[in-house]
């Protein structure tokens, strides 16, 4: 069995909220019926900060965790 994993798929899902809300962005800033983008880029970029916090805490012990495994085994 290989000792790779394949990355979380919370990585993938940050960068795709950052581009979507650039892309708001440009679509708010096209036309001012487009306003609501502009909303949804800031929700989105509030949604990001929020979930960073929470992604560390979960990352950091897991990492510990790992590490601490791998070095008891022989």
């Amino acid at each position: 069995m290989s000792a790779q994993q394949p990355p979380p798929p919370h990585r993938p899902l940050m960068a795709v909220a950052l581009v979507v809300s650039f892309v708001f962005l440009v679509r708010a800033d096209q036309d001012t019926r487009n306003a609501a983008y502009g909303y949804l880029a800031l929700v989105l970029w509030v949604g990001i900060a929020a979930a960073v916090p929470v992604l560390l805490a979960l990352a950091i012990p897991a990492a510990r965790m790992r590490r601490r495994v791998r070095e008891r085994q022989p």
